[in-house]
């Protein structure tokens, strides 16, 4: 899959145009990595957001075994540290052979400031994908304690 098709089927570049998805593929690098490889530790730096585009990756608590969530192909990870800056919570290992895109925060930032009309595509796919999660939570807990 070429990268502006990998990043137009991810939910935060979602409506993005072919001129935008284009900018977005100048800034990401892809990565190949073995399996049971971290492409990072918890405590470390956030300072990118990953799509995978072939693998698995496993995202896993310090001294924990098993996954706390699986990332297939065509789906994100790392990228709501955008948003809280800071240290990773949790560390990414691969699976298997996995190839992810790399988007790092600073340069999506520049290209955002740069680009109103993909800033705003962004932020609105970010926004909504955190209401929806918010709205089944609060669901879910209706249901369970109410």
């Amino acid at each position: 899959m070429d990268q502006q098709a990998l990043l137009k089927a991810t939910y935060l570049f979602r409506g993005a145009t072919n001129d935008d998805l284009a900018s977005l593929a100048g800034i990401a690098a892809e990565k190949k990595y073995s399996q049971g490889e971290f492409i990072f530790n918890e405590g470390d730096e956030a300072d990118a957001m990953f799509i995978v585009e072939m693998g698995t990756v496993d995202i896993v608590g310090t001294g924990k075994e098993f996954a706390v969530v699986s990332i297939g192909s065509n789906q994100m990870f790392g990228e709501m540290a955008l948003f809280t800056h800071g240290k990773r919570p949790a560390a990414a290992r691969t699976r298997e052979m996995t190839t992810v895109l790399r988007i790092p925060f600073d340069r999506l930032e520049t290209l955002l400031g740069s680009k109103p009309a993909l800033a705003t595509t962004f932020y609105r796919n970010a926004c909504a994908f955190l209401a929806t999660h918010l709205r089944t939570l609060l669901s879910d807990l209706d249901r369970r304690y109410f």
